[in-house]
């Protein structure tokens, strides 16, 4: 009797009503040569016929399928899968990731073995494109994009897919299952407190529909809250997070009221030596990512000269470093940065309350 072999990559896919997606997403990872790989879809409690489509779809797909029923919640999804993963490389997937390229996979896991002959704690992720419904050439997805190819934590996000060897997801203990989201932003910080990020030589697409429905600007003054909370760990928002993700108009697009109302009354909540603490440490943290302003100037020059994103730093990111880093990190600037954050709070405040009545 043949010994059935491990496979060289798992696949571990977190699925909550992804019926329309599965469709392209087996289609991608079927046209995918050079590897062999097992897909885990770990599902949370779809109620859309999301197994049915799966169980239908492995029939004839080149690898192996396995549905996994686990309690919803992505880091809870995640951690199941990997549990029963049998390969001792895991790449974790969003439902709406794609590959344009057929070698994207074996590339990738050349060069993450190449990696782990030297050392076991090894992550990796790929560069990332948006699929848009405008095919105009966009300058803010293009500094997205750009910023995903950075080796930092703050940069890196699950769109990009995660690959990690097996024994160094257990060490680092997994994704956090404490919150229903937000568990990629934590493991991203975990690896780069252990080792630095490898960014794998393939792209990765993943769908620009939220931003699209959302809208771009909304969704980044939101990530940009949720960004400086996870820093200050204030957990106290993220309870309130996911019933104001539903606030939205008709057209789908975010409503920012009802989300800065609650924070304002959360800040308002708070003694007033709290609430001088949380504020000149919000403005520590966006005077520590000043670093931004100047990488988009030179991601500006790269779009307008038609170059390709690159993770080498450009002239005016070296001009921040060499002049400015160690300024970006001073008290008077942190109280600075503090009080123009608390305007701009105020302000938006004001105007997505009108645009909202």
């Amino acid at each position: 009797m043949a010994i059935e072999q491990n496979p060289e990559l798992s696949i571990i896919v977190p699925v909550l009503n992804e019926a329309e997606e599965l469709p392209a997403l087996f289609a991608t990872l079927a046209d995918q040569q050079g590897v062999s790989f097992e897909v885990i879809l770990c599902e949370g409690g779809s109620s859309d016929g999301t197994q049915l489509h799966a169980n239908q779809l492995a029939v004839t797909c080149p690898f192996q399928m396995h549905y996994l029923r686990t309690p919803r919640g992505r880091g809870c999804q995640m951690n199941a899968g990997a549990a029963v993963a049998r390969s001792g490389i895991l790449l974790f997937l969003h439902a709406d990731s794609r590959f344009s390229e057929s070698d994207a996979l074996s590339a990738a896991v050349q060069t993450f073995q190449q990696q782990t002959q030297s050392a076991d704690t090894v992550a990796a992720r790929f560069c990332l494109r948006f699929r848009r419904q405008q095919t105009t050439p966009s300058l803010a997805y293009f500094f997205y994009e750009s910023k995903a190819r950075l080796n930092r934590a703050d940069c890196i996000r699950g769109d990009q897919g995660f690959m990690l060897t097996r024994s160094f997801f257990r060490k680092l203990g997994g994704f956090d299952e404490s919150l229903p989201f937000l568990e990629d932003i934590g493991l991203a910080f975990a690896v780069e407190n252990r080792t630095a990020w490898t960014l794998l030589p393939a792209t990765i697409s993943t769908s620009a529909r939220r931003f699209e429905t959302e809208g771009l600007c909304e969704r980044q003054v939101i990530n940009a809250i949720i960004a400086n909370a996870v820093h200050l760990g204030w957990d106290e928002l993220f309870l309130a997070l996911p019933g104001l993700y539903r606030c939205r108009a008709e057209s789908g697009r975010l409503l920012l009221f009802p989300l800065l109302e609650v924070i304002r009354t959360l800040i308002a909540g708070h003694d007033p030596g709290w609430r001088r603490r949380f504020w000149l440490d919000t403005g520590r943290y966006v005077a520590g990512n000043i670093w931004q302003l100047f990488f988009w100037l030179d991601v500006r020059r790269t779009f307008r000269e038609g170059q390709e994103q690159t993770e080498t730093p450009g002239p005016w990111s070296k001009r921040y470093v060499r002049f400015l880093e160690p300024l970006s990190r001073s008290f008077p600037l942190a109280v600075v940065t503090a009080l123009a954050v608390r305007v701009w709070f105020r302000t938006l405040l004001v105007t997505s309350r009108r645009k909202m009545f």
